[in-house]
């Protein structure tokens, strides 16, 4: 009986995590390679003036579109000069902290096949050239968007779009985009023609995404997708399952249109309900801020906007944190719980690191994901192995090729994320 009584006031002391994150907040968040984009057009031959074109970029914007018009060449390769005004341009928004959309074209009035080169070998310079330049220094490329040629560089009315075609630009190309650039090209039907269903289907995918410039404009996104079933295109219903599983890698985006901007009479792009589920289904990482301005003030009179802007890419939100004993060991297990609650994924390499935070000193501890897999609406269970000790918690996300902060969606966020405290207590 006494024995039990000394037992009794024996005081345990046992280490305790207490919590400080918030739920999730409703801001959008400038991450990089995500996000609303703005567009910005340059002439290939014409020096740009840094200072004067900073005070053209929109606070707030992480993505640029890059259009660059090499339509005074459509019968000779690119000279030096003008690579060079190129380099300045991009190098221009990698200084701005901006990822690049590039997107260099021939024409720019929607006369595709009238300014394009007659030489379709001169097309491929052109492509080799501009891939040499970004394999020298891939800047903050995040996509190369087309082949140059067609409307627009939007890869329709072009004389060079069969299957040879596409494959001779994509292979010409393909070297110069190492591994950190995107190539993208207009439709599904374009992407099947450069990936075989073998190599998708074990999962093989190149680093080609897709541009959607028609979204919402018709049942067809203006024929991104086809009418007959498994023809090329595809109808509505297989293309939007294919992007969807196409989106999982690879990053979408593109343009909303209203209809009526498109002169048709068809489309939803202003029911909130099937919008959201037609831009989860596609998976979308970037939209135009600009364009459709007809639909884009009607999304934002119906509190649309902000909320389509909040998801798109990836959006990671801490959901739970639990400290856990490690039997036999000293050790504890912090697990996480971390949802990416956006349309979209990252598609960067990344590091996601514990801070332990005791005084002066931080130590770093990191925790391993493949963020390259992380699909939107996913959530992953984490876990990292830590001694115990009197600290404060913080969570750590960055771009592993530049370190730029990836902020978390929880409310009181910043560039390092505040999780709580350890400490002990008495039981």
């Amino acid at each position: 009986m006494g024995d039990r009584m000394i037992w009794k006031g024996i005081r345990r002391k046992t280490w305790e995590f207490e919590q400080a994150f918030a739920a999730e907040n409703s801001v959008y968040i400038s991450n990089p390679a995500r996000g609303w984009y703005g567009v910005y057009t340059f002439r290939a031959e014409e020096r740009i003036a840094p200072e004067e074109l900073k005070w053209s970029l929109r606070e707030g914007e992480t993505l640029s579109l890059v259009l660059v018009d090499v339509g005074g060449f459509r019968e000779r390769p690119l000279d030096l000069a003008t690579l060079e005004n190129i380099r300045k341009i991009l190098a221009f928004f990698e200084q701005n902290q901006r990822d690049v959309i590039f997107r260099p074209v021939y024409d720019r009035e929607g006369k595709g096949r009238e300014r394009e080169p007659a030489s379709f070998e001169l097309v491929l310079e052109h492509l080799g050239q501009l891939g040499a330049l970004l394999k020298e220094n891939p800047y903050s490329v995040f996509i190369f968007q087309g082949f140059l040629v067609g409307s627009w560089g939007e890869l329709h009315d072009s004389s060079y779009l069969s299957e040879d075609c596409l494959k001779k630009m994509w292979e010409r190309l393909r070297p110069g985009l190492g591994e950190t650039i995107y190539g993208a090209v207009r439709t599904p039907a374009q992407w099947r023609l450069l990936v075989s269903e073998e190599e998708f289907q074990k999962g093989n995918f190149p680093r080609l995404g897709l541009f959607d410039d028609g979204i919402f404009a018709s049942k067809s996104h203006l024929g991104t997708f086809g009418t007959m079933t498994r023809k090329a295109p595809w109808i509505r219903e297989e293309e939007l399952s294919f992007l969807e599983t196409l989106g999982k890698r690879l990053p979408i985006g593109g343009e909303a249109v209203s209809p009526e901007s498109a002169g048709l009479s068809e489309g939803w792009g202003c029911d909130g309900e099937k919008v959201m589920a037609e831009l989860r289904t596609l998976r979308l990482t970037y939209l135009n801020r600009a364009y459709d301005r007809k639909l884009l003030d009607r999304w934002e009179k119906e509190g649309l906007l902000d909320v389509v802007g909040v998801h798109l890419g990836y959006r990671f939100v801490l959901r739970k944190a639990e400290l856990i004993k490690s039997f036999g060991s000293r050790k504890r297990r912090l697990c996480l719980e971390i949802e990416n609650s956006g349309f979209g994924g990252l598609f960067q390499e990344a590091e996601l690191f514990l801070l332990l935070k005791s005084g002066e000193k931080t130590e770093e501890l990191p925790i391993e994901t493949d963020f390259g897999t992380w699909a939107g609406e996913e959530k992953r269970r984490l876990e990292v192995h830590l001694e115990p000790e009197i600290a404060e918690l913080y969570l750590k996300l960055r771009r592993k090729k530049d370190g730029a902060p990836i902020r978390f969606a929880n409310e009181g966020s910043g560039d390092r994320f505040f999780l709580g405290s350890l400490h002990i207590s008495e039981n």
